[in-house]
């Protein structure tokens, strides 16, 4: 019993210190495995953003442009990188995200006026409409019909500059990620090849 006394205090260090180890170990374990799913998360989006970028350099920007990042993921995840980036990859990334999220921006406002344009020129015609005298006529049917032609033929829907000017602006200044320094280590960190 004494023997036991003896070595207690020596146990209860050593059962401590196993502890502690491991909590570290887990822990040590548990942010590597969070770098790699961020590191993944991140190759994922700027992968896709650099495919949406070549395809509007390829055939062009329009309202039906794919959407070129649909969350910023930078912002929540970069915290995970930053000790082992250096200043310039910061701002690089700083950079091509901040980009990214104000060609979102800029597309949302095309899309949205597009459509109050469409919109409006819908309840034009539908004021018009209700103004032809005689509408069941058939001087009022050929009445409505040219006014149906003449709207749709129209397509003189309003485009404001800003939102493409903004849009075009931006992917000129984002940068390319994939061959770069950076790049190289978040696929080190994600577990991919170089």
């Amino acid at each position: 019993m004494e023997l036991l006394l003896k070595y207690s205090s020596l146990l209860n260090v050593v059962v401590t210190l196993i502890a502690g180890v491991t909590a570290l170990v887990v822990y040590l374990l548990s942010k590597r495995h969070e770098r790699k799913g961020a590191a993944t998360i991140l190759l994922m989006d700027i992968r896709n953003a650099e495919s949406v970028v070549l395809s509007i350099k390829e055939k062009g920007l329009d309202l039906w442009t794919k959407e070129i990042l649909t969350d910023n993921n930078w912002n929540t995840l970069k915290h995970l990188f930053v000790s082992e980036f250096s200043n310039d990859e910061i701002v690089s990334f700083n950079r091509f995200f901040d980009s990214c999220s104000e060609m979102k921006d800029a597309r949302t406002r095309m899309r949205d006026l597009f459509y109050t344009t469409l919109t409006s020129k819908a309840q034009i015609y539908q004021q018009k409409v209700y103004e032809i005298e005689g509408l069941n006529t058939d001087a009022g049917r050929i009445k409505q019909q040219e006014l149906f032609h003449n709207i749709n033929s129209d397509f003189g829907v309003f485009n404001a500059d800003e939102p493409q000017k903004r849009f075009l602006k931006n992917l000129e200044i984002m940068g390319i990620l994939s061959n770069s320094t950076g790049f190289t280590k978040l696929k080190k960190y994600a577990g991919e090849k170089s």
